[in-house]
């Protein structure tokens, strides 16, 4: 096979807009030298906490820790599960074992580093297996709504509570009102992009402009291929909705499981704390992190976290201690066991 070949399966340019170098080992070197950055940039931000995680670990009651351990299983499986059951609704012929760990490596990645590191991290493997990045990004984006819509969800369940039971002062209020104002036009912006062309074919555009004005590059290819990908996915989905009812419930799963690895955070540090206390505090705390682009959230949500906790009156030292444990447990030790799935990702 030639290499000009090689080049359109692996990589796809004339339909990803992603250029890689020329010839199949150069190809393969580009993609795994991604990946092993990604991988180092997860490890750089998991020995930021480190110290103080160890420290915390050495608090906790171990009795409690298989159990907050077996809830971040839960979440991962769910998020990893609903992550296959998206792509194939749009169709990515990929083996349900491969997007199984696609998933849960990228979500770890997500979790430790950020959204745009885990997208990052799923085109580069899937691209690896043949895959057009056009092609993944499609269903990844679609994932990554439906993913933050459900998150979404919890966030006025916690305002509610929190407005309820605990007083808050007027700039408080204001404060909260205006970022949960602002995720919500966020949401229904993306919605709209998603799911009603013409506003999709002006985004598409803009894109389209940027690319060629700002780095002289033609991706009109590209955007046709991510295009057609997301009609047929929304199109499956139009057709058969029940198709999005597992994958659906399998997020709600998974953030339910979310909320059960703080509560037992609490429980493992000796601090038992009402359901509607744990849920406002993690809504809140993870909606501040995500706002604030640090990579991971790291200090602003745990800072955001310990604040609400504090608010909602959990003692101040409790609430230091169970946010740094749950980074601990669910962030670092799922990320960890992740880098041993990178080896084989990258050699299939």
């Amino acid at each position: 096979m030639a290499a000009e070949e090689v080049r359109v399966i692996v990589a796809g340019p004339e339909t990803s807009g992603i250029t890689l170098p020329e010839g199949p080992k150069l190809q393969q070197r580009f993609i795994t030298g991604g990946v092993l950055l990604l991988a180092l940039l997860g490890v750089a931000v998991i020995l930021l906490d480190w110290r103080e995680a160890k420290e915390v670990l050495g608090r906790a009651q171990w009795q409690w820790i298989p159990i907050t351990l077996l809830f971040t299983t839960l979440s991962y499986y769910c998020l990893s599960q609903s992550f296959a059951l998206i792509n194939g609704s749009f169709g990515i012929g990929m083996g349900k074992r491969d997007l199984l760990w696609v998933g849960f490596v990228s979500s770890a990645m997500i979790a430790t580093v950020g959204g745009l590191a885990g997208h990052a991290i799923r085109v580069l493997l899937m691209v690896r297996r043949g895959l057009a990045a056009s092609d993944v990004m499609a269903p990844s984006l679609f994932h990554g709504y439906i993913e933050s819509l459900a998150f979404f969800a919890l966030i006025p369940c916690g305002l509610i509570y929190l407005l309820l039971t605990h007083p808050l002062s007027s700039g408080l209020a204001v404060w909260l009102s205006v970022g949960t104002g602002v995720l919500g036009v966020a949401f229904a912006t993306t919605a709209v992009v998603l799911f009603y062309w013409p506003a999709r074919a002006v985004a598409l555009w803009v894109v389209r402009v940027f690319m060629r004005l700002v780095l002289r590059r033609d991706i009109a290819a590209a955007l046709r291929n991510f295009e057609s990908t997301l009609n047929r996915g929304l199109g499956e989905v139009t057709r058969n909705p029940q198709s999005l009812v597992l994958p659906v419930a399998l997020i709600m799963a998974d953030r339910a499981a979310r909320v059960g690895v703080i509560w037992f955070c609490f429980q493992a540090l000796g601090s038992d704390i009402e359901f509607g206390v744990t849920v406002t505090g993690f809504a809140i705390g993870v909606a501040a992190g995500v706002m604030s682009m640090v990579p991971g959230g790291i200090g602003v949500q745990e800072g955001s976290i310990v604040g609400t906790y504090h608010l909602l009156g959990v003692p101040l030292e409790e609430a230091v201690l169970a946010s740094v444990l749950f980074r601990a447990v669910y962030y670092m030790i799922p990320f960890g066991i992740s880098l041993g799935f990178y080896r084989r990702l990258v050699r299939a």
